[in-house]
């Protein structure tokens, strides 16, 4: 049977956007990369990316702000 090969440790670092980040998203909680930050048009709150929500017209905004309702949300 023939061996299988043990990988080799990766000499180089992560990609940026695999890494964790230093900015602390005010939504969830979790670390995200500052390069990949949402900051919402209605309320310039800036959180990670799943932490933000498309509106029935289509605008994204983020949680707080699709909760309270306001501009295009019908409420």
């Amino acid at each position: 049977m023939p061996r299988a090969r043990a990988k080799a440790p990766a000499s180089d670092a992560a990609p940026w956007w695999l890494t964790d980040g230093d900015e602390e998203c005010l939504g969830c909680g979790q670390l995200y990369i500052y390069e990949m930050e949402f900051r919402c048009p209605e309320c310039e709150m800036t959180t990670c990316i799943h932490c933000r929500r498309r509106r029935p017209d289509g605008r994204l905004v983020c949680v707080s702000c699709l909760d309270a309702g306001g501009p295009g949300d019908g409420g």
